[in-house]
């Protein structure tokens, strides 16, 4: 059986179906605003009739932009990540903009090979996710003369647009939450350093402050690990069986802290009635642990929304901020309780 391909639809055909020039299909199409309803109505239905699909590298040919954007993103498996890109994708397709999504596995060179496809590919802007770069990002860049903005909570560059959270002051926050409920007996458990910036942070601000507290926790007290469930446990069950047990554990993101809890159980520990326990992010997770967690809402999906809207601001001409910094706020829920009696 052999089957004859048909003639690819044209905007010519269009014109003639609706009995109108080819400029003026053209014209409705790329410009509606410019001609009559009548007319609109006429192209429209020609194009719906005929299944014509407009060949949109002619237009972007013409008025030399790709409309696609460029994204990186530190590691694409991680679902925090899936807020801030869905955020980011929801303006776009109001704008009628494609994305192209790359993952720089958290290595700097890497990032700046995308950064060069991407530039190579025509995009019209790019979003970084990696809270650090290569040396020679921004010079190829401003070389290229396509905009870029910086998207992370730490690692404020100043001279590139830049969407932030306040990742340290939302740490200060919780470890005065959990102070404020009576706790002086206080551990915390984190990703480790090496992980990324924002963890260092979290870490280093919640030591900070405990020290300025006069509530420094003992070596024992202090625990890092991976994300993983297994080893996340593993550092929880350290600090929860020592001689002498905290009334309460801060971690740096939520996975620790559901594992903290899920340890706990394990241990026979209640939650909060002996343990609280505090998180960081808001992610799913944390509504779905018993008891839930108390946790810090970060503004993922907004922080895609802003840089999607500073970029296309940007490559308009029009005057930006360098940084927009987004609000955080603290989710009191069912993990967090003033420590037993006996221990306030």
């Amino acid at each position: 059986m052999t089957t004859t391909r048909r003639p690819k639809i044209g905007l010519r055909d269009v014109a003639k179906y609706a009995n109108v020039s080819l400029a003026t299909a053209s014209r409705t199409l790329s410009n509606p605003d410019l001609v009559s309803q009548a007319v609109r109505e006429k192209v429209y239905e020609a194009c719906k009739a005929l299944n014509y699909i407009p060949n949109r590298t002619a237009r972007r040919l013409s008025q030399h932009r790709s409309e696609t954007i460029g994204l990186i993103v530190p590691d694409i498996s991680n679902p925090l990540f899936a807020p801030t890109i869905d955020g980011l994708r929801s303006v776009l397709d109001e704008n009628d903009l494609g994305l192209m999504i790359n993952s720089a596995e958290r290595d700097v060179r890497r990032e700046l090979a995308q950064v060069r496809t991407l530039l190579e590919y025509g995009v019209d802007g790019i979003v970084t996710l990696m809270p650090l770069h290569d040396d020679d990002l921004m010079a190829m860049v401003t070389a290229a003369n396509v905009p870029l903005v910086h998207l992370s909570p730490v690692c404020d560059l100043g001279y590139l647009p830049a969407v932030r959270f306040d990742n340290a002051t939302a740490m200060r926050e919780m470890v005065g939450q959990v102070i404020a409920q009576g706790h002086r007996r206080i551990a915390v458990l984190s990703g480790h350093r090496s992980a990324t910036p924002i963890v260092t942070e979290r870490l280093d601000t919640v030591l900070t402050c405990l020290d300025t507290a006069g509530l420094r926790p003992p070596p024992e007290w202090i625990a890092e690990s991976a994300f993983g469930s297994t080893e996340a446990r593993a550092a929880a069950a350290r600090i929860l069986t020592q001689p002498e047990r905290p009334t309460a554990i801060i971690c740096t993101g939520d996975q620790h802290a559901a594992a903290t809890v899920m340890e706990a159980h394990a241990l026979n520990i209640d939650v909060p009635g002996a343990l609280s326990v505090t998180g960081c992010n808001d992610v799913s997770l944390a509504r779905l642990c018993h008891p839930r967690l108390t946790t810090i809402h970060l503004p993922y999906r907004e922080l895609g929304t802003a840089a999607a809207e500073l970029l296309l601001a940007t490559i308009q001409g029009q005057e930006v901020r360098a940084t927009k910094t987004l609000p955080h706020s603290i989710v009191m829920r069912e993990s967090l309780a003033p420590p037993p009696k006996e221990s306030s």
